[in-house]
């Protein structure tokens, strides 16, 4: 029973990442800015890096925290094309 739990786990997570992916290069083809992949609470979640620089701002992370930081351990990383 284990087992089955550990893969359904890793199957949610595999699709959630899918998803984020596709939604992190669409919002970038279609708003022209970078969006970053990252993993928040064991979910992958698309943000900005206007909205990385924003909760950065409003000390949303720990101290220190950089926007180049996020872009290291980000999981994908979308660049728009022009």
């Amino acid at each position: 029973m284990v087992n089955f739990r550990k893969l359904l786990d890793a199957w949610l997570f595999d699709w959630r990442l899918k998803r984020a992916i596709k939604k992190a290069d669409w919002s970038a083809r279609t708003y022209r800015r970078k969006y970053l992949v990252i993993v928040f609470n064991k979910k992958p979640e698309c943000v900005s890096m206007q909205g990385i620089k924003h909760l950065i701002r409003t000390k949303r992370f720990a101290k220190g925290f950089t926007a180049e930081k996020a872009r290291q351990m980000a999981v994908y990383e979308a660049n728009p094309k022009y």
